[in-house]
């Protein structure tokens, strides 16, 4: 999605009474036009907040040209569609503060083709973790990290999610499943300065302490150590990729209920271009949800950043600092959510590993972060 963005010449500055194919607001006090060419094929033509009032010709999206905003907070692709206004000549979309934007030529399809980048500038971090080492709390009096390795919930329901149908036990170097002893399986690894969340094929002899599950991985919850309410939260990762594998990266509420919950990512193993963003609402106390299909680069040749903003009033996704999806805040999504990371094998949404499927599987993080608003209360 990242493409090379190159500057552009000012043709001409021109008052806002001047040359125009559809109405504006008379607010603009000066109106640049810019023209691109056909031949400029995945051109990025950037829009600043703050800058002049623009007149953009020769867009053409079959090119594959885009035009960024860039600045903008926490503006939304629904609210663009909502602000688009179509004239004889062209589309006209106000973007704030008197500041507008003209597409000569262009109908409504152009929301398509415009891009908002996310506007960290209005956030403070607070919550960072590079692994250069693995700051884990099993649960054992003495390492009291970050990182817990389990649910929570008890049993099997803290290893594994049975309603999924998942084939994995989430493990880690103290887990017994229902024997005495540590099985002696670690699925994490540190390697460059990255964390590998590795899944692989459990020993016969061992499935009789691990509920019957077939397979062993990883899961990584901050349930104990760091919860927030609204912010942005973000992780940068490169996907395993086979069928039946299903990693994530998401948000529940500290205070145990489910629904609500924020799935920043999740993505099946099969096809490694589709990118799922998701929500789960419990309101009325009547399950709704949605996963939302993203069409990116295979995300398991190279790694991508992956962010929620979660605002009162709004949630918005993005992939590699380009907004995908957008939503209204559900009601009962106000409370602290912790964030968790895992690699599930199989279940009912991916289907069960076949013999294509290499193992082992490996789920690659280079950081984890969290921020929020400098303005929170």
């Amino acid at each position: 999605m990242r493409k090379a963005i190159r500057a552009l010449a000012l043709l001409a500055v021109v008052t806002a009474f001047s040359q125009m194919p559809v109405c504006y607001d008379a607010r603009a006090e000066q109106m640049a036009i810019e023209t691109l060419s056909s031949a400029q094929k995945d051109f990025v033509f950037e829009v600043r907040k703050g800058q002049s009032s623009r007149l953009l010709k020769g867009f053409d999206a079959r090119a594959g040209q885009k035009i960024r905003l860039v600045g903008f907070g926490a503006l939304s692709l629904d609210q663009l569609r909502a602000e688009l206004k179509i004239e004889a000549g062209g589309a006209l979309l106000d973007i704030g503060n008197g500041q507008q934007l003209t597409i000569a030529g262009a109908n409504a399809d152009v929301v398509s083709a415009i891009q908002i980048q996310l506007d960290r500038s209005q956030y403070s971090q607070t919550f960072a973790d590079d692994f250069d080492a693995l700051s884990l709390d099993l649960e054992d009096g003495q390492s009291k990290g970050v990182w817990r390795t389990n649910f929570g919930y008890g049993g099997v329901h803290s290893r594994t999610l049975p309603n999924n149908g998942e084939l994995q036990v989430y493990s880690d170097r103290q887990f017994a499943g229902t024997g005495t002893k540590s099985l002696n399986i670690d699925p994490f690894r540190l390697a460059d300065g990255k964390l590998e969340i590795v899944a692989e094929p459990l020993k016969e002899d061992l499935r009789q302490f691990t509920w019957g599950r077939s397979y062993t991985s990883g899961l990584l919850t901050t349930k104990a150590s760091f919860s927030q309410r609204y912010g942005l939260f973000e992780i940068r990762a490169k996907m395993p990729k086979g069928k039946g594998l299903w990693p994530a990266f998401w948000l529940l509420p500290e205070n145990r209920a489910w629904p609500p919950e924020i799935d920043v990512l999740e993505v099946l193993g099969d096809n490694t271009k589709k990118l799922y963003v998701a929500w789960h609402s419990n309101v009325g106390d009547k399950h709704t949800g949605e996963a939302k299909p993203i069409d990116v680069p295979d995300m398991s040749e190279d790694f991508h950043t992956y962010s929620v903003v979660w605002e009162k009033d709004t949630l918005l996704w993005y992939f590699d600092d380009v907004q995908v999806a957008s939503k209204s805040t559900p009601e009962d999504f106000h409370l602290p959510m912790y964030m968790l990371i895992n690699l599930a094998v199989g279940g009912n949404w991916p289907g069960s590993p076949d013999k294509t499927t290499p193992f082992p599987a490996k789920y690659t993080i280079d950081w984890v972060r969290a921020y929020a608003r400098k303005d929170a209360k």
